[in-house]
C-alpha cells in the first residue's frame, strides 16, 4: 500500500507511478513516499527501511519527469531492499540502469 505526505507539485503522480511499477515488480511492504526539500542534501530521492515500512523521501522541487524518473528509481530500492540486496555499487548500477526503461514504458502507458 501506497502513503504519500509533505508537498510537491507533483504529488498526485505518485500513486499512479506505484501502480505501474507494482505492475511489473511485487513490493510486499507498506511505502510512504514523503515530498521533502532535500536541497541540503544535494539528492532527488532516498529510500530508507521503517520496521515494516519503507520510507521514501524525494525532493519537492523536480520537474515532473525527474519526479517520475526518481520515484521508479527509488521504488527499485525498495524491491531490493525486500530481497536482501544491500551492496550499495549494485544497487545504484541496476536503479540506474532500470529508471530510464521503467520511465519510457510509463509515458508510454499514459
Amino acid at each position: 500500500m501506497l502513503f504519500t505526505s509533505g508537498k510537491s507539485p507533483h504529488s498526485h503522480l505518485a500513486q499512479s507511478v506505484f501502480e505501474f511499477f507494482i505492475s511489473k515488480y511485487r513490493i510486499e511492504s507498506d511505502v510512504e513516499v514523503f515530498h521533502t526539500d532535500l536541497s541540503d542534501d544535494n539528492a532527488f530521492g532516498f529510500t530508507e527501511i521503517d520496521g515494516d515500512e519503507q520510507f521514501i523521501q524525494i525532493h519537492d522541487d523536480l520537474t515532473e519527469e525527474d519526479y517520475i524518473t526518481t520515484l521508479l528509481h527509488e521504488l527499485v530500492h525498495v524491491v531490493q531492499n525486500e530481497n536482501g540486496q544491500f551492496d550499495d555499487d549494485e544497487r545504484e548500477k541496476e536503479a540506474y540502469g532500470l529508471e530510464s526503461i521503467l520511465f519510457n514504458q510509463f509515458a508510454a502507458a499514459n
